[in-house]
């Protein structure tokens, strides 16, 4: 391939505002007849100019503010920038996340942007979409476009998917901070929840109140989400601590892919057949939680005074969900501002070393509100001749 093609794929490969940028560039700032605090074309007029529509002309411009290139004047327009900002191909951050709409991801969102901004980074966005390949083009792609170092939360893995990851063999020397699921082989910086602790303390809360027959929502052995299966080892530590025998059927129950919308009715169905029956089920998420609890009542099983079903996370989306179930409060902000300081000790050779950043997560217990039945009025009588 030659030169000119090999730059055409790679600029096929990169985002519209992008290219829009290196546009700007070219005819507006790079030109040897313009001097710094020039004004650019207003918006409107690069619109017309560049065929681009508002938003890209809009992301073009804070790529352009954020390499130090430009400048925003309130009410007057966008300037070259009359003494551009010192390092400024170091104050651009970004965060590829497997679903940029998830409730979780946008908590870590909150906690990334404002410590970035507070230390002075942009940040671009991008969501991969759970498609691993995806993600590898998207890491390509923010690269070029800038970006020093990278928060990656990772599309989920299958074991044979690690065993040729690009993060093995791609861009070793490039700072990238592995946020919630990571692994070890890749030998990167990570910044996850102790979900070990979590799956043991959440079990000790089932036992306290009362319960001991406690299973576990298997998980398939080769869909490798970390945190779901470090809560099971947790739940089976905790068992043993307490002298409580795990039966057979709990450990040998077919387990589900999480690739796919998990069926609560399944579930439900594969739930009332162990023996012996569970009072407690440790599900992976709280909306794996909802599903199950509502096939269980469909099939005339009372939550949680024969069965008590446990979620994780404490979705937004589950806050007015009864009966109302024991979660957990991982601080996905913290998470995130974390990410950002080990990104920024590696962009500033503070650190050479990966290292695991362990962060702990509360249970949240709760029982359900009984339900609130309408009394009759002070001094009258409910049935009345």
């Amino acid at each position: 391939m030659g030169y000119n093609e090999a730059t055409m794929s790679a600029q096929k490969r990169l985002p519209t505002y992008v290219l829009l940028a290196e546009r700007i560039k070219a005819e507006w700032i790079s030109r040897p007849d313009v001097r710094p605090g020039d004004k650019l074309p207003t918006q409107h007029q690069l619109r017309q100019l560049l065929g681009a529509s508002r938003p890209t002309v809009a992301k073009a411009l804070a790529l352009l503010a954020a390499e130090g290139l430009v400048e925003s004047r309130q009410g007057s327009g966008v300037y070259l920038r009359s003494s551009p900002l010192e390092s400024t191909r170091t104050r651009l951050l970004s965060f590829i996340a497997p679903q940029s709409h998830a409730a979780l991801v946008l908590r870590a969102y909150y906690g990334i942007e404002r410590h970035a901004r507070r230390k002075g980074y942009a940040l671009l966005m991008a969501s991969s979409e759970n498609d691993v390949r995806h993600e590898e083009e998207l890491v390509e792609q923010h690269l070029q476009a800038g970006a020093q170092g990278i928060i990656l939360y990772p599309v989920t893995r299958w074991r044979h998917q690690l065993q040729d990851d690009y993060l093995l063999r791609r861009w070793r020397d490039v700072p990238i901070v592995i946020l919630d699921i990571g692994y070890e082989e890749w030998e990167r910086p990570m910044v996850l929840f102790d979900n070990f602790r979590l799956g043991y303390q959440m079990t000790r809360a089932l036992l306290e109140h009362g319960h001991r027959r406690i299973a576990f929502l298997p998980l398939h052995p080769d869909c490798l989400h970390r945190s779901i299966h470090e809560r099971r080892e947790g739940w089976l530590a905790a068992m043993h601590d307490w002298g409580i025998p795990v039966p057979e059927s709990y450990l040998r129950w077919a387990p589900l892919a999480r690739d796919e919308e998990p069926d609560g009715e399944a579930m439900a169905h594969q739930v009332l057949q162990l023996s012996p029956l569970p009072d407690a089920v440790m599900t992976w998420e709280d909306s794996v939680a909802v599903r199950l609890i509502r096939a269980l009542q469909k099939m005339g099983v009372a939550v949680p005074g024969e069965i008590r079903v446990v979620g994780f996370d404490d979705l937004e989306a589950t806050h007015f969900f009864q009966p109302t179930f024991p979660t957990s409060q991982p601080d996905f902000a913290r998470l995130g501002e974390m990410a950002v300081e080990v990104l920024d000790d590696w962009l500033s050779g503070r650190q050479r070393t990966p290292r695991t950043y362990v962060l702990s997560v509360p249970v949240l217990w709760r029982e359900p509100r009984p339900l609130r039945r309408p009394h009759p009025k002070e001094g009258g009588c409910e049935d009345e001749a």
